[in-house]
């Protein structure tokens, strides 16, 4: 376990090219996994291990059961791919090919092992990237089944930045002897980064991250290139000789914005393009390929924003990312501190944009005793290290947000389909909100305390202003101060005269009845100030009026001599104190996987039956369960009432039947390929068959004679030359071949029963043959005239 950014990927990879010895293995079966929860990570997994194993020089020592080879070419690690999106016969076709690492999401890697039934047994080396995240209720299928193929003897390594201290969560691994690694445990996030939060309203979100955007982070509008400048020429691209670094030109103002659902990114996708800044999206059920293209745009510097979910909140390496907003505020402290990791990365400084609503607040507190830092409203003189060790809480000033409000509602004249968008988002959202998880209930009740604590002015008053919004601009600040000090006066005043008195003449009854009334109440306030001064305690004239000539403060030597300074009553032994709560348990929480699980979730983990498998299952074959297609009760669990065909795995996991589909022996035919088992030599010359992983193409398509049209004009014609043809003594009947000792066949494989027409014979009848001999015998005869020339 070691803190984003700090090189977990080299950790496991070093050690993983130095096992297998940097070199490949002729002996069929891949001998190290790594699973990963994201394609986007998977594929810079894939790019750092090739180029990690490019560069590696083994030693002569061989694996076992290879072959002494003289030739040194092909010998270096094959590394292979399996994520969603992808097609299968190149994913069936890479697993031919012998890959010795196999880097792979969950899903389709189960995918491929019922399809295939794949043997892992020749597994030697197995890493978990981000096990928090693997482990989780998602993947639990898909897991079960891999790690029940997976051989007992194999190393497994666990890595993540949010690992519990407790492995018995991870205790599904398989893992023996374990042992627990953890680096910078006290510093859960990076000393570079810089955090800043702000407590804005539901509605008034889009306002404030328009305002960020442009007066705290001040991203350009049209920072980018234009749409079209991606897809230029390669000729054009060649000829204009860009600089070495020209794709990192706006790389100081890139941004990346998570959301919590879909529907967040593709609305607030629509906002920032109508808006004018170049985005770029990427959320779960995005096509695959349209997320590769989404990343490598910003990658490459073509967009200043990147918006998306948790998908790309763990181990993306973006270089020089400087700002993270957290446009929804993650439930769970693991979450926060992958997303915040993208930043501040190997040294490099990074701020981290926060928006806390009414019912995210709870969340903040539980973060803060997380991280264990304070929750502040001001900064101290040192104002970058305050948003360094404390939480900085504040929030927009209002004339800026009103501006913003009115600007977002005027988008929606330029671009219609924000209206809309907007109210699947709302609807998502009430959604979102009723399936997270909750926070600890202390958190709640502080969080309603801070709501009345005027210190913290939540309520929208003017006095809580986040300090970051005046950050370098300090002649506006003071105009600021000035306008609130103004605003202040002018609220505060109250005038001497009543609404009756005002342009009101002094013969009018209404002014008349008010002097009366003014002159009763000044009596009563004169005896009221009276009774205040004689109830005051006279002061003695010792204490007040004498004070020694001579005497002197106390400094603190003097004040330790005379007094112990220490108090016994705060006094903890470390050794032998025991608290009322556990050491570190706010820690422990955060990186717990059931950390803001549902009630339902958390009871069901904490039920325990005594009953065995055997029985349960006894009961499920003879229970009734309720058919919604006969309109009655039927015997069984109900499996396949839904018209949804399950198979079942070795271990025992039902899936659905589309994941033995017949796919692979399709591809199997089609190829006339067939896989050695695992242990066995790999198919020779198989590499070299296949380019860049694709079949070379073979023209193999035959098309039918069409039949005669009895309306042509030369039909007849045609109709005798057929017939002549047929009734020539060299024309052979359909199916027979030319080549003595070969079989007839009667049909076609691919098309039964259907005529392709006569083929016309090679063979010469007797005729042609003694024409042919003739005029053989005519040429030679005037060919062997002698030369007139003299040699």
């Amino acid at each position: 376990m070691a803190r984003t950014g700090s090189g977990k990927s080299l950790a496991y990879m070093l050690p993983l090219v130095q096992r297998l010895g940097g070199r490949h293995s002729t002996a069929f079966g891949a001998r190290a996994l790594i699973l990963l929860p994201t394609r986007e990570l998977a594929l810079q997994i894939l790019k750092v291990g090739k180029e990690l194993a490019r560069s590696w020089h083994s030693g002569q020592g061989s694996h076992a059961g290879d072959k002494d080879e003289d030739s040194e070419k092909g010998q270096n690690l094959r590394w292979g791919l399996v994520v969603g999106g992808e097609g299968l016969d190149d994913q069936f076709e890479m697993i031919s090919n012998n890959p010795d690492v196999i880097i792979a999401t969950p899903g389709r890697l189960l995918h491929l092992i019922v399809e295939m039934n794949l043997d892992l047994k020749s597994i030697q080396y197995v890493v978990f990237d981000e096990a928090d995240r693997l482990f989780e209720m998602g993947f639990e299928t898909a897991l079960n089944e891999i790690l029940h193929r997976l051989p007992s003897a194999r190393q497994t390594v666990l890595l993540s930045a949010t690992l519990p201290k407790s492995l018995v969560e991870f205790a599904k691994a398989g893992l023996q002897n374990p042992k627990l690694v953890r680096l910078d445990a006290e510093s859960k996030i990076s000393s570079d980064l810089r955090m800043a939060f702000f407590y804005v309203k539901q509605a008034e979100k889009d306002a404030c991250l328009l305002s960020l955007l442009r007066d705290v982070i001040k991203i350009p509008i049209n920072s980018g290139p234009k749409d079209g400048d991606d897809n230029t020429d390669d000729k054009e691209m060649k000829r204009k000789a860009k600089p070495k670094h020209s794709d990192q030109v706006i790389a100081p103002h890139q941004s990346l914005i998570f959301t919590a659902t879909k529907h967040h990114v593709e609305y607030l996708n629509a906002l920032l393009t109508t808006a004018g800044y170049s985005v770029s999206h990427i959320y779960g059920s995005l096509d695959q390929g349209a997320r590769t293209q989404q990343m490598d745009r910003f990658r490459k510097g073509l967009s200043s924003l990147l918006v998306v979910t948790d998908v790309a909140a763990r181990g993306i390496d973006i270089p020089i990312l400087q700002n993270v907003i957290n446009y929804d505020f993650p439930q769970g402290a693991r979450v926060f501190v992958h997303r915040v990791g993208r930043t501040a990365r190997a040294g490099r400084q990074g701020w981290a944009w926060s928006f806390v609503n009414n019912t995210e607040l709870p969340h903040l507190l539980d973060l803060q005793l997380f991280l264990g830092r304070p929750l502040r409203s001001e900064v101290t003189q040192d104002a970058d290290r305050s948003y360094i060790d404390s939480l900085i809480l504040g929030t927009f000033e209002r004339m800026r947000v009103d501006e913003e409000i009115e600007y977002a509602r005027s988008l929606d004249d330029i671009n219609h389909s924000l209206p809309t968008l907007r109210e699947v988002m709302k609807r998502g959202h009430n959604m979102y909100e009723r399936s997270k998880g909750k926070a600890s209930p202390q958190s709640y009740k502080r969080a309603k305390d801070m709501m009345k604590d005027p210190k913290w002015a939540l309520t929208g008053s003017e006095g809580g202003v986040h300090p970051v919004l005046y950050r370098g601009a300090g002649e506006r600040r003071k105009v600021e101060e000035a306008r609130k000090s103004l605003l202040q006066a002018v609220n505060s005043f109250r005038p001497a005269e009543t609404v009756f008195e005002v342009g009101a003449k002094n013969s009018s009854e209404n002014a008349a009845l008010m002097k009366e009334r003014r002159k009763a109440l000044s009596k009563s306030r004169q005896r009221a100030a009276a009774s205040e001064l004689n109830n005051e305690p006279e002061e003695s004239e010792d204490e007040s009026d004498v004070a020694p000539e001579d005497s002197k403060l106390a400094d603190e030597t003097e004040i330790a001599v005379v007094f112990e300074a220490s108090d016994k009553r705060t006094y903890r032994d470390p050794d032998f104190y025991l608290s009322h709560y556990q050491k570190d348990a706010q820690t422990d929480k955060g990186y717990s996987l059931r950390d803001g699980a549902t009630f339902a979730e958390q009871a069901r983990s904490a039920t325990f039956d005594l009953a065995g498998d055997e029985t349960i299952q006894r009961k499920k074959r003879h229970q009734l369960t309720w058919d919604k297609k006969k309109k009655k009760f039927t015997k069984g669990d109900g499996v396949g009432a839904d018209n949804v065909k399950l198979v079942k795995t070795e271990s025992g996991t039902k899936l659905p039947a589309s994941y033995r589909s017949g796919r692979y022996d399709e591809w199997k035919s089609k190829t006339r390929s067939s896989l050695p088992r695992v242990g066995e030599a790999e198919t020779p010359g198989r590499q070299s068959t296949f380019l860049g992983g694709r079949r070379k193409f073979k023209h193999t398509r035959t098309t039918p004679a069409k039949p005669l049209d009895k309306q042509r004009s030369d039909y007849e014609r045609k109709a005798r030359q057929i017939t002549k043809r047929e009734s020539s003594p060299g024309h052979q009947p359909t199916g027979q071949t030319s080549k003595p000792g070969k079989k007839q066949q009667k049909g076609s494989k691919r098309h039964p029963g259907k005529s392709f027409g006569k083929v016309k014979s090679e063979l010469k009848t007797v005729d042609q043959i003694r024409r042919t001999r003739r005029v053989t015998d005519q040429r030679k005869a005037k060919n062997a005239r002698s030369s007139r020339k003299k040699r």
